[in-house]
């Protein structure tokens, strides 16, 4: 059940946009963020789980063991109650809501490419399939805890392993013609400035490809601990390296492949660009499970969300609960804000660089290894405490970056997109 968990929350629609950043990097580009991203990635997961349990004489029942359930729990655990929560909070709500509206999006556009290949002369906008996501989230948000989102979250995996391995062979499929066939950024006619922001945004895309961390700790915590298993840890540990070598697989195979089979003219999709043509069906497919799989992550990433949101308004109450109907109304007023959120600015390549820059590369890459610099405090100038040092920093330099660019790309979008347009 935790494999599953993980792999839903980490391989994520983010896949089908990684042939695209080759498109701005490069080969040797691309494929070194490629590398350099999981291995930060990897580790940084691996951070998280060994710090979800902490000592706790006192917790004579948990053995001497405290376990840190939500990644708030560990900031304020190591910061402090207030520093703590100043610091993640407004990253991780961020992350949860923005791969939130990121789904939203590719949501939408997936199912209405399905739509399409049913009925190609459908009248129908773009925005209203945005309205139909949305609606099936009101839905499923009335689930009330992970538990009893494990059939959605064991679907939401199978389908992302299929769409990638559609994904996949579609493009192995593809024989390009070497002679017209562009694998160079640099023969792309783009001014400077877009080719500068082009690159800040394909780095942050590639990070937005691994955003499982925010949900790590509430992962873990459906482990339990009695007689036969003392630790989390072990466990934990093995399903991550499960969750990263599937997920390693689906994102080479699908980025290189993809840039292979289009070059330079690859979608920001790469399943839209199979649109056509004979094995349109097989993309179809491939887009409903595109449908199911970010229908399902989608809830792995709001559930912390509507947590978070009812302990405070218990806290608020004088009985210490939140009555069924306020939690309802307050789920659904969640999801309608994520699908209005995503109607305004359905920019797949954009959001996925936005996102991945100001949320998911502190909330990732940054601040596991920060904690884990003032929890276990390694030697100064030792070998772990210049690599964790050297992870805060680059990746600091690398959410900067990609903000810069992933707003340029929205802004431009913005400037020629009509919301009622069919």
């Amino acid at each position: 059940e935790m494999v599953y968990h993980s792999i839903t929350g980490m391989l994520g629609a983010g896949v089908l946009g990684l042939p695209a950043v080759f498109s701005h990097l490069g080969w040797a580009g691309g494929i070194i963020m490629l590398v350099f991203s999981l291995w930060v990635s990897w580790y940084t997961y691996l951070l998280l789980v060994w710090m979800h349990e902490v000592p706790d004489l006192s917790n004579k029942a948990g053995n001497g063991i405290r376990r840190l359930d939500r990644y708030d729990q560990l900031a304020t655990y190591v910061l402090g109650r207030r520093r703590g929560r100043a610091v993640l909070l407004p990253f991780q709500l961020i992350v949860l809501l923005g791969v939130a509206i990121t789904y939203t999006v590719v949501g939408g556009d997936s199912l209405r490419a399905f739509a399409l290949f049913v009925n190609p002369n459908l009248a129908m906008g773009q925005w209203s399939f945005y309205l139909i996501f949305g609606a099936v989230q009101l839905l499923l948000s009335l689930l009330p805890s992970f538990n009893e989102l494990s059939i959605v979250s064991l679907l939401g995996a199978i389908m992302s392993v299929a769409y990638c391995i559609i994904a996949v062979a579609m493009s192995a499929r593809v024989h390009p013609d070497k002679a017209t066939m562009n694998y160079a950024p640099e023969l792309v006619e783009r001014t400077p400035i877009e080719r500068t922001m082009g690159i800040f945004n394909a780095i942050t895309t590639v990070l937005f490809a691994y955003g499982g961390h925010n949900v790590a700790l509430e992962i873990q915590a459906t482990l339990p601990i009695n007689a036969q298993h003392q630790s989390s840890v072990p466990r934990m540990e093995k399903g991550v390296h499960i969750t990263f070598v599937v997920t390693a697989a689906a994102y080479f195979l699908v980025a290189i492949l993809g840039f292979y089979a289009f070059g330079t003219s690859v979608a920001d999709n790469v399943l839209l660009t199979f649109a056509h043509g004979p094995t349109s069906w097989v993309v179809a497919m491939a887009d409903m499970f595109v449908v199911v799989h970010v229908a399902a992550g989608y809830q792995v990433y709001i559930n912390p969300v509507f947590t978070m949101c009812e302990a405070s308004l218990r806290k608020r109450t004088q009985t210490g609960t939140v009555h069924p109907v306020a939690q309802t109304l307050l789920r659904m007023a969640l999801v309608v804000g994520v699908t209005v959120v995503g109607l305004l600015i359905p920019f797949f390549g954009s959001l996925m660089g936005l996102f991945g820059a100001i949320a998911i590369t502190p909330t990732t890459f940054l601040l596991p290894p920060l904690l884990w610099i003032l929890y276990k405090q390694p030697h100064k100038w030792g070998t772990e405490w210049m690599v964790n040092w050297f992870l805060v920093i680059i990746t600091g330099i690398m959410g900067v970056l990609g903000t810069i660019g992933a707003l340029y790309g929205i802004i431009k979008a913005s400037s020629t997109y009509r919301i009622f347009v069919p």
